[in-house]
């Protein structure tokens, strides 16, 4: 698997034992640039490109922190600072200037988790300022498993971010194979819950008795089959998270013991007298209307009401496919590493032929269609015949009839034009102007192309 972008992080202390706990703290999953001193921290800020956030003491012989923030903020406005101090007394915020205050002030002695939030989110505040394209998609997916980087999935990331926050009540909703335990996944490894566990349970997979014994757990010999005792999930996940995927499907007995975990915190295993205690954070989703299960009697009002919280509603991937080129490229890289396949082409042409297809089984579809022509293709080039026989979808001959129905060197580039001003009009949403900055063309050329080639515009 391709090796995770690690984002920079500033870390200034004069203590050199605060200053090895935060880069052990911190190394993992950022780049990490300690410095000993504000006149240091200013030298790494000079000689470094895009650090993202700032960790700053602010008590310090010679350069103190603020007047190091100051010339940071000064150097580098979207990079945010953080103070973070033992000595409460060397902050006054009434008497910092408003453009100058930090992004956070963590207080040394506070826990610990309170300082790793506020450090993720202030990386994320600085993609979002930056407004780059390609470094906002590579932080989702190197944070949250996701890929794309269409509006429709930069809204998806905003709403992890701001659920992630807090404790809310979760609804994922989107049709099968968007990716919907990606998202709960996401949202409970940035939450505050992080450190606990995260358990899945899949309602539509099993009977009723299964996915009870496996929620509250069981006693040793509470049913036939019952050898030994077992835990359920909201023991085994106690302080995490459980994500019940397709709740849609639950049957209305385990509705009401699960709404009444909602409503207590407690529960009985199967079996047993004793009730419980759990403290974890229901995560939902379903492809189903619950609105019309509710109507029909199928699923509990107010169990409803109780799962009814904030709704993150996965796109279906012919609503965005301006991400399928990025998503056929990451998958064939991930795949050809994974199970040590020979490196193939995707074809423009065989790109093109994923555009123009609706994908019912979503992004799940898209990367067994990838994976299946990476192992059943015996060219090296994987060609727009290849997949459409794939997906059973008969070959479109464009060419005129010569050279056996092959087409031309000039018939392929021109193809490859085509897809390639496509993909830049669908990223800047038809926008001539936008396409022809992408495409590092005159706008007048990328016109008089668009004429030539037949591409209608919408």
């Amino acid at each position: 698997m391709a090796e995770k972008t690690k984002y920079k992080v500033l870390i200034v202390d004069d203590d050199p034992h605060v200053l090895r706990m935060l880069n052990e703290l911190f190394k993992e999953k950022y780049e990490v640039f300690p410095a000993k001193s504000g006149e240091e921290a200013i030298s790494l800020m000079v000689a470094n490109e895009n650090i993202a956030a700032v960790v700053m003491d602010i008590k310090m012989p010679g350069m103190d922190g603020i007047a190091a923030a100051r010339e940071i903020r000064r150097m580098a406005q979207d990079t945010a600072v953080i103070f973070h101090t033992g000595y409460p007394g060397d902050y006054d915020e009434d008497e910092i200037n408003e453009k100058e205050k930090p992004f956070d002030y963590v207080q040394k002695g506070e826990p610990i988790s309170k300082l790793t939030r506020s450090v993720h989110n202030a990386v994320e505040s600085f993609l979002l300022k930056r407004n780059e394209h390609q470094w906002i998609s590579d932080y989702a997916e190197s944070s949250y498993g996701l890929i794309g980087r269409s509006m429709a999935m930069k809204n998806v990331y905003q709403m992890i971010k701001k659920v992630a926050a807090s404790d809310t009540k979760v609804v994922i909703t989107g049709e099968t194979g968007t990716g919907k335990e990606l998202v709960a996944r996401a949202v409970h490894f940035n939450s505050r819950r992080k450190n606990n566990r995260f358990a899945f349970l899949g309602c539509n997979r099993k009977s009723p008795d299964m996915i009870e014994s496996e929620l509250f757990g069981h006693t040793k010999g509470a049913f036939t089959g019952a050898v030994s005792e077992r835990i359920g999930l909201f023991e085994y996940a106690d302080g995490g998270s459980v994500f019940l995927d397709e709740v849609g499907d639950l049957d209305i007995v385990t509705q009401g013991k699960l709404l009444r975990v909602l409503e207590t915190g407690e529960y009985q295993a199967i079996g047993s007298p004793t009730i419980k205690k759990t403290d974890v954070r229901i995560l939902c989703a379903t492809h189903k209307n619950l609105e019309l299960l509710v109507e029909g009697g199928n699923f509990r009002e107010d169990l409803f009401f109780r799962l009814k919280g904030i709704k993150i509603l996965l796109p279906p991937l012919r609503e965005r496919k301006e991400d399928i080129a990025n998503l056929i490229e990451k998958f064939k890289d991930r795949l050809t590493i994974e199970q040590g396949l020979p490196p193939k082409i995707f074809d423009s042409s065989a790109v093109g032929a994923m555009l123009n297809y609706d994908w019912p089984g979503n992004v799940r579809q898209l990367l067994d269609t990838v994976e299946s022509l990476l192992v059943l293709c015996d060219s090296d080039i994987i060609m727009a015949e290849d997949v459409q026989v794939y997906l059973g979808r008969p070959f479109e001959n464009h060419s005129d009839g010569k050279n056996g129905g092959w087409k031309t060197l000039t018939e392929r580039i021109r193809e490859f034009r085509k897809n390639c001003i496509i993909e830049a009009l669908v990223e800047a949403k038809y926008n001539i102007s936008a396409a022809a900055d992408v495409l590092g063309v005159d706008r007048s050329n990328l016109r008089k192309m668009i004429k030539d080639l037949n591409i209608s515009i919408k």
